[in-house]
């Protein structure tokens, strides 16, 4: 019993094996373009149509059969600019336990066109010289380096963001150069990159280790021009403006490029920027010596860690820095029929082709013209036996000749080479009543839904679209009427309701005690009397006094 059972133990296949070999993709349940088997279902982009992996998603220790030779930890010290943290069994496991919540996929959409959606690493020119395992793609409008793996009948495709591989690397035309790039990716299961990001007086940065963001920090400052839009600085190029809205912008534009993202870049920042492998940022030509510091004043010693994102990040928010670092941190799995799809673009252009762009424009004018020429066009002319004379009548759109043509025995449903009835190639409105006035008349003549003949026109229809239309001018003349009415009416509504609340203000209104005229402003007082002038107050005190002295003489 332990005999079989050992036997068995030692035929079933390792973790590892079978991770290996549906790397390879072997023909299976999933095909002969299987993909990676933590391909899942919500790593799946259906506007690329390809999965975007994080690396944290990866399986321990999964590695192409292709990249198994740069499997070395001394190889991945080598490489300058990547240092991969020491990694425990702890480590791996957690890389190997599945997120609980799914990643949503953050659609960016651009204001507009700027060199910050760049890749450092050129979008033109061959890929490797004469490489065949790597080639340049686009997916969901960022540049991205593809690797094809797996043997013919069980391939796919594999790529990387263009800003995780460096320029220099790329240039040197060699795949192990990058296939040993690629592994030291792969490896990566907690990336401790930053990504930064700045535009139009928005900052946005943050300093990741696997998921976790460890620092993260959103800045906004008043540097556009409202609704003119530009930076102050871009206008004062120009000519300086002196105005108060200038001066807060100017004031903007220093505080946050000094006192704000230097501060943040070269103090309180230091020690975790320090540690980060890479730095991705999204930043304008005019802008990244606000962001990154000049030549001679780096905000970070090391500018070989520094790579331009390729592609956009609209607004720089904390979400939006999150989307990138995501985006960035995820290796793009396809098959191969799609890899041929995403690469198509950046294919060289054929011999023909290129001719064709090098020639002057008046030749390059004359040799599309000769290819013009060598296609067979349609001639009404030729056509003899379909295009008749009702053909050639609708067509001149000459009214007498269609209807002598029809009076004449022409048949309407008569079709030429292109399939096309006389009545589709009238182009004015009086040809085509000419074909509906004589159906209105010859009814029964000929199958006029073949002819594709409307309705025909006849004294009645006439007579009765004439009353429609009167009928129909009659009732917009009474509708604009009553409109009018009603809005007369409305406006002596209005202009009574004013003229009353006018009279109710004016009574609730105090008035002079003397003229009875409404006080305006600061009345005069006597005893518990208001007044809007001395006048009034004095000719008052006389009036009470003679009352008075009447009251006392009987």
């Amino acid at each position: 019993m332990e005999d079989t059972d050992g036997a068995a133990a030692r035929q079933r296949p390792s973790r590892r094996d079978r991770e290996a070999g549906s790397a390879s993709g072997p023909s299976g349940a999933n095909g002969p373009n299987a993909l990676p088997v933590f391909c899942r279902a919500r790593h799946f982009n259906r506007a690329a149509n390809v999965y975007s992996v994080p690396l944290w998603d990866f399986t321990s220790r999964w590695l192409p059969e292709e990249l198994k030779a740069f499997d070395s930890r001394r190889s991945a010290r080598a490489t300058s600019g990547f240092k991969p943290q020491d990694r425990t069994e702890g480590s791996e496991g957690k890389g190997e336990a599945e997120p609980e919540a799914e990643a949503e996929e953050i659609k960016e959409e651009p204001e507009g066109a700027s060199d910050s959606e760049e890749s450092e690493v050129a979008w033109e020119g061959p890929l490797g010289g004469e490489s065949r395992a790597w080639s340049r793609a686009a997916a969901d409008g960022a540049l991205i380096l593809l690797r094809r793996l797996g043997q013919e009948g069980a391939s796919y495709a594999m790529g990387v963001s263009s800003a995780l591989i460096a320029s220099e690397t790329v240039a040197e035309g060699a795949d192990s150069s990058m296939d040993k790039r690629l592994a030291e990716i792969i490896r990566t299961r907690e990336p401790h990159w930053a990504v930064c990001a700045l535009r139009s007086g928005h900052f946005a940065g943050a300093v990741f280790k696997g998921q976790e963001a460890v620092v993260h920090k959103a800045i906004h400052r008043y540097t556009v021009r409202a609704k003119a839009g530009g930076a102050q600085s871009a206008c004062d190029s120009g000519k300086k403006v002196k105005s108060v809205g200038s001066s807060l912008r100017r004031y903007g534009e220093t505080r946050l490029a000094e006192e704000m993202i230097k501060e943040l870049m070269t103090d309180k920042w230091a020690a975790q920027l320090a540690e980060c492998e890479l730095v991705l940022v999204s930043v304008s030509k005019r802008m990244k010596s606000t962001l990154l510091g000049t030549e001679k004043e780096p905000f970070l010693s090391e500018t070989s860690r520094v790579r331009k994102l390729p592609f956009m990040i609209g607004k720089p928010t904390f979400e939006a820095v999150q989307a990138a670092y995501l985006r960035a941190a995820s290796v793009v799995f396809c098959e191969e029929k799609v890899a041929e799809a995403l690469a198509a673009r950046f294919r060289p252009k054929p011999e023909k082709e290129k001719k064709k762009e090098e020639l002057p424009a008046s030749e390059a004018v004359a040799a599309v013209e000769e290819e013009e020429e060598e296609v067979a066009k349609y001639c009404e002319e030729e056509d003899d036996v379909l295009f008749g004379a009702l053909h050639a009548a609708a067509l001149a759109d000459d009214v007498t000749r269609i209807l002598e043509e029809l009076d004449g025995g022409a048949d309407p449903r008569a079709r030429d080479s292109k399939g096309r009835v006389p009545y589709y190639l009238c182009t004015t409105q009086a040809a085509r009543e000419a074909f509906r006035r004589w159906r209105g008349g010859n009814e029964e003549a000929w199958d006029w839904t073949a002819a594709q003949v409307p309705e025909g026109i006849t004294d009645e229809s006439e007579q009765k679209r004439r009353e429609k239309e009167k009928e129909k001018r009659k009732k917009q003349k009474e509708k604009q009427k009553a409109s009018k009415a009603k809005a007369k009416e409305e406006e002596e509504d209005r202009l009574r309701k004013e003229e009353e609340e006018r009279r109710i203000l004016e009574e609730a209104q105090a008035k002079c005690e003397k003229c009875r005229k409404p006080l305006s402003s600061k009345p005069f007082t006597r005893l518990n009397f208001l007044y809007c002038s001395p006048e009034c107050v004095n000719g008052h005190r006389r009036d009470l006094q003679a009352e008075a002295a009447l009251k006392r003489l009987g």
